[in-house]
């Protein structure tokens, strides 16, 4: 089963709506309407998320803190190996921008 088979919201009903566009961001899949673009993490550790049509991250998604505690929990529950661990971390890097100092 591949990366995308293990995170689709389809195996997690209790998924919300938020986090399956979120995941179909990082997996650059379409789960919801409209689905996120982009997701961008502000200098004071807020995540915001673009839609696809739109020109900025406008869509509030919650705190750095939060969107981190519940991307381990899916990565968890879907039973991803270290190395699926590792590209999923790297997916979800490739469509951030993160404006917090590191």
């Amino acid at each position: 089963m591949s990366i995308s088979e293990k995170l689709h919201p389809r195996r997690f009903p209790g998924m919300s709506g938020m986090m399956a566009a979120l995941v179909g961001c990082v997996l650059r899949e379409a789960f919801t309407k409209p689905a996120f673009a982009e997701l961008v993490i502000t200098s004071d550790g807020i995540v915001l998320a673009r839609d696809e049509d739109d020109c900025g991250a406008n869509a509030w998604i919650g705190s750095v803190e939060d969107w981190d505690r519940n991307w381990q929990t899916l990565l968890e529950a879907a039973g991803l190996t270290p190395d699926e661990r590792q590209t999923a971390e790297q997916m979800r890097e490739a469509v951030t921008t993160n404006w917090r100092a590191k």
